[in-house]
């Protein structure tokens, strides 16, 4: 308990008011690139998805890490394959074997078609642009778990980038995911929804009540008809819905935060205009605080 109130402490007084402000605006600043035109939609396998791609490395490599770009292929159809590229970056402790939290957000989105294109601003242009947030964040007075932040790519396609890289892990260190898709969803009644593996459920529910928020409200559920009933969206299997479930399949335990059903999901109308960027923001800084709550004992 001490630790976590050192912690609230510090959040409220590490960084200059001059130095949140600037960090803030590049997280706005991120949306609005991602989300552009000159990324065509950023579908995977295209231009447009590797200048994101390549966007976010040098992002990464800004904020002082040495980012890693990690090609895959996988099968597209009967006869043909794709590639695409994860881009990840290590935030690590002076203990290889200290438990790793890894952070996804996936980048890739729908492209363009009939001479337009869809920005994919919500879907997932947020979840990148809070991963580099985070990024930079929790570099500064780094928490006592090794952290990675990956931005992956062939979510919309099936999951393909968070399954190669799961591939990869070593399953034997303490590892839990936070996926973050969709956190921009503009409501009347802003809600960030904790979905969670069974066995993260009850530490989650306990972390989420120590972290105060000012017009957020915070639902956390481990069951796919609770979150359909809060949302009133019967249509979606959010366990499988992002790429935790990946981590799902591996029996990696993950915390997934999105913002629920969106009207403009996979529309033309998902650009950066959409979002309210002051519900945003508040999202964004609630996540860095339950990370830095975060004790992997109680998980």
């Amino acid at each position: 308990m001490i630790k976590k109130l050192l912690l609230l402490l510090f959040t409220a007084c590490y960084c200059t008011p001059a130095y949140t402000q600037i960090a803030q605006q590049q997280l706005f600043d991120d949306l609005l690139h991602l989300s552009s035109e000159a990324l065509n939609g950023r579908k995977t396998n295209t231009q447009g998805a590797l200048k994101a791609a390549q966007y976010i490395s040098e992002r990464f490599d800004s904020l002082g890490y040495q980012s890693q770009l990690q090609p895959f292929e996988y099968r597209s159809g009967f006869f043909s394959s794709s590639v695409g590229n994860n881009v990840i970056a290590n935030l690590t402790t002076h203990n290889a074997l200290a438990p790793q939290l890894i952070i996804t957000a996936h980048y890739d989105h729908l492209g363009s078609k009939g001479g337009k294109y869809f920005p994919g601003a919500n879907d997932n242009a947020t979840g990148v642009s809070a991963l580099l947030f985070l990024a930079q964040q929790l570099k500064m007075n780094q928490p006592d778990f090794n952290i990675v932040f990956v931005a992956v790519d062939a979510e919309e396609n099936g999951l393909h980038g968070s399954k190669f890289y799961v591939s990869t892990l070593d399953a034997s260190l303490p590892l839990l995911n936070i996926n973050l898709d969709m956190l921009g969803v503009k409501k009347r009644h802003p809600t960030l929804y904790a979905f969670t593996s069974r066995q993260q459920k009850h530490a989650v529910k306990n972390l989420t009540s120590l972290i105060t928020t000012n017009s957020l409200n915070i639902k956390v559920t481990s069951s796919i008809y609770h979150m359909n009933r809060l949302i009133k969206n019967n249509r979606i299997d959010w366990r499988k819905a992002s790429d935790h479930y990946s981590f799902a399949q591996a029996d990696i335990g993950y915390i997934y935060f999105g913002m629920g059903d969106d009207k403009h999901h996979h529309k033309s109308s998902d650009d950066f205009a959409s979002i309210d960027q002051s519900m945003y923001l508040e999202t964004v800084l609630y996540i860095e605080k339950f990370i830095r709550h975060l004790d992997f004992a109680d998980f």
